[in-house]
């Protein structure tokens, strides 16, 4: 139950927190905070300090940890708008039907709509996708855009899992329903399937295609078998893996295909 000194304290600055129309992207919802231990109001360093399991929600968001700072500036009216959400320890974000889970901390960007969460066990979950990192996780809510760095994994149920130093998400919502519709992967990227692993330095996934394709270094692994080259597609609908020459800013079409690998093994072509 969050304690008396809260209801009193909000029954003097008034129970909302309004964030001002700082820019078009930013949602005009009132931002509110809890906290069971008390909230401090900082004048010279113009924040709030919410403590013990404190709370901040604007709309479907919610952030939640043992500390929670709220940055403020005053404007032209002499009201208070917060520009930045500061969380420490025990950081838990959820947004709709997006989970972030495993942060040591985390900073809102009021301004820019923009989330960045810290931590070596961090979980971005969204339906049945899984976005893994052991460094940091942004979240770019009116973007739907989440990047992953440190080991980024990216693992969607029963048909891949693609790793990568980074791997950024492009989410799409429909209705009361979110889907990946294209994910980026840097460095050490690798795809894995139900018939194969792919590595490769870049690689770029298309949901309305579900094919992945591979830039650079690319090896391809079925079984005991390896091909290498520049350039690849993963088509994961088909189970069918095209080992091709790289595309070029002058050669709009791929010339002729060097390797082909399907369910029924290895066929080469001249």
């Amino acid at each position: 139950m969050i304690k008396k000194i809260l209801l009193s304290f909000f029954g003097f600055l008034l129970f909302y927190i309004f964030v001002g129309d700082i820019n078009a992207n930013q949602s005009d919802e009132p931002i509110e905070i809890y906290a069971d231990d008390g909230i401090e109001w900082h004048k010279n360093e113009k924040k709030y300090l919410a403590i013990g399991n404190a709370k901040a929600t604007q709309g479907s968001l919610s952030l939640k940890s043992d500390l929670i700072e709220a940055f403020y500036e005053e404007n032209s009216n002499s009201e208070m708008d917060i520009i930045k959400v500061q969380a420490h320890k025990n950081v838990l974000v959820t947004d709709d039907k997006v989970r972030i889970t495993g942060g040591n901390s985390a900073e809102f960007n009021v301004v820019k709509d923009h989330f960045k969460i810290t931590g070596k066990k961090l979980q971005l979950t969204s339906e049945r996708d899984k976005l893994n990192a052991n460094k940091k996780i942004e979240y770019w809510r009116s973007k739907n855009i989440a990047v992953a760095t440190g080991k980024a994994v990216a693992i969607k149920k029963d048909e891949f899992v693609i790793k990568g130093e980074k791997l950024v998400w492009h989410i799409e919502k429909k209705g009361e329903k979110m889907n990946i519709k294209k994910i980026l992967g840097f460095e050490n990227v690798s795809i894995e399937t139900n018939n194969e692993v792919a590595f490769s330095d870049k690689a770029l996934y298309n949901k309305s295609k579900e094919i992945c394709k591979l830039f650079g270094n690319v090896r391809l692994q079925k079984g005991e078998s390896f091909l290498f080259g520049d350039y690849a597609e993963v088509d994961l609908k088909k189970g069918i893996s095209k080992l091709m020459p790289a595309p070029t800013k002058n050669q709009k079409k791929e010339e002729r295909v060097k390797a082909l690998i399907n369910k029924e093994g290895l066929k080469t072509n001249e």
